[in-house]
């Protein structure tokens, strides 16, 4: 069943409940997930300072903070960010530190909270794989529980036209558990579409659940988001969680997905 009564051209937040299997305990959770439109570098190929990048990214966060805030009162559960919500995708490579904040976030709305950010990693010359500004970009999904601590980081496998990130040199195989629904993996935008990391996560790793940021360009007629997303969540039985952002002009829209046992409550 897929909970899409979401309207693109009103709706930037989602959220639905999803019934879990008979065998859990639990029940249910309620997930949120966040459709972002992005505020973006309007010169991205210039130099800039440290301190105007974080502003712009800051500019992303106070959206991010007042849907936290909002989705609380709903008691939410978890919170799904898209990928690239929050330094956007037209940047050169740069670095900046916003855990801390995404971390008091989740403490605020008392919910795990997955986002998406830049990460990097020193390496040395005599690495044939170093790039030359010396240090690896990775795009990064964090996942912080409700009481801010980082409990997973995921870098993302398979890049599309990525040219300010880098592949890591090992997939990463990534999981956190929580008290409501079990056991989550991560995994981001096309990723899905290969064998790794996505299919050795959902067969060897016990995950019922999938916490998904993307970035997804709707392509006709075999790259649609939706029928994607559902078909994966429909063959391995999984709750896929996905988060987009939001720029209709490059076919860039709302979508929300879930294992077709699922019951689903979509609320605008």
């Amino acid at each position: 069943m897929f909970g899409a009564r979401c309207k693109p051209a009103l709706l930037l937040f989602c959220y639905y409940t999803v019934s879990l299997a008979a065998d859990t305990e639990e029940g249910h959770y309620v997930a949120a997930v966040y459709e972002q439109r992005p505020i973006l570098s309007l010169n991205p190929k210039a130099l800039t300072d440290r301190q105007s990048a974080l502003r712009l990214m800051n500019q992303n966060l106070d959206i991010y903070e007042e849907q936290v805030v909002t989705t609380a009162r709903e008691d939410v559960q978890i919170i799904v960010f898209p990928e690239d919500g929050i330094h956007g995708f037209n940047f050169t490579r740069n670095d900046a530190e916003i855990l801390q904040r995404l971390s008091c976030m989740a403490i605020k709305g008392k919910m795990f909270l997955v986002a998406n950010l830049g990460n990097k990693q020193p390496c040395e010359q005599s690495d044939h794989r170093c790039p030359p500004d010396g240090r690896y970009h990775f795009n990064t999904n964090v996942v912080f529980d409700e009481k801010g601590m980082l409990v997973a980081s995921y870098r993302k496998q398979n890049l599309y036209y990525e040219y300010g990130f880098d592949p890591p040199l090992e997939v990463d195989h990534a999981t956190f558990d929580t008290p409501f629904a079990g056991r989550f993996g991560i995994v981001t935008y096309f990723d899905i579409l290969f064998f790794e990391p996505m299919v050795s996560l959902l067969t060897e790793y016990n995950v019922k659940h999938v916490a998904y940021p993307t970035a997804w360009m709707n392509q006709l007629p075999l790259l649609t988001a939706i029928e994607i997303q559902q078909a994966v969540a429909i063959a391995f039985k999984v709750n896929v969680l996905a988060a987009n952002i939001h720029l209709p002009s490059l076919g860039i829209t709302v979508q929300c997905s879930a294992h077709s046992k699922c019951s689903i409550n979509t609320t605008e």
